[in-house]
């Protein structure tokens, strides 16, 4: 009996020195799974899959901003697209997190609407959503820049309910300090998207909008000091 015990306590002291000595032999220090000179190389890639430099400008919205080669149109590579298409204004309140507190931007241009409307929401809804995302942004440091919501072509009653929405919005830009930008003088006449600017589908941009888009962030881009 006493042989068996002294057999059993050695094999188990043989166990944990083998634990000890051998069971973490193949893990590697936490600094070098993530060496730093990896961390340094690390790329921030936007919602259309470019390289973006230390973000200074993030531009939130749906499809027509995604759409947008906004390095390329405002000759910059601090400017991160975060279109999402399909997206209405309550989903694109969903990545401000990610777009915006973690990459601290100087500014954010924001533009949606559009995809509501199609779906039926009521304009005071859609609203209340630009007023949430405009207030968060604007939380986490961030200028808020509203762009105005576009026309679709050739629709009547529904661009009157958009300028009553761009309306409602610059009157709480104006209440809450945050800037407001108007794309219609640029892209619109008379009440409509010029068939310049304007895809078959009547809602989504041409190339040769996105310029003029750039010709209205000019004077933004200027006010703080990023042009």
């Amino acid at each position: 009996m006493k042989n068996f015990l002294s057999a059993s306590i050695l094999l188990n002291i043989g166990l944990v020195l083998y634990i000890l000595l051998w069971g973490n032999f193949d893990k590697q220090p936490v600094e070098d799974e993530y060496p730093e000179s990896k961390i340094d190389t690390m790329k921030i890639v936007d919602e259309k899959g470019m390289e973006v430099d230390t973000v200074q400008i993030v531009m939130l919205g749906n499809s027509i901003t995604y759409q947008g080669d906004w390095q390329e149109v405002l000759n910059r590579t601090d400017v991160f697209n975060g279109g999402k298409p399909g997206w209405t204004t309550q989903q694109l309140s969903w990545v401000i997190d990610n777009f915006i507190e973690t990459h601290q931007p100087r500014l954010c241009f924001f533009k949606g609407g559009i995809n509501d409307y199609t779906l039926g929401i009521k304009t005071q809804r859609i609203y209340e959503n630009m007023t949430m995302v405009m207030d968060s942004i604007s939380s986490l440091g961030t200028k808020p820049i509203y762009t105005t919501t576009l026309y679709q072509r050739g629709v009547v009653d529904r661009n009157k309910q958009i300028d009553t929405l761009n309306t409602r919005m610059e009157e709480f830009c104006k209440l809450k300090g945050y800037d407001f930008m108007d794309l219609r003088p640029f892209l619109c006449e008379d009440g409509d998207i010029l068939d310049a600017y304007v895809l078959d589908d009547n809602t989504h941009l041409k190339p040769a909008a996105y310029p003029q888009w750039a010709k209205a962030i000019k004077p933004i881009l200027e006010k703080y000091g990023l042009d």
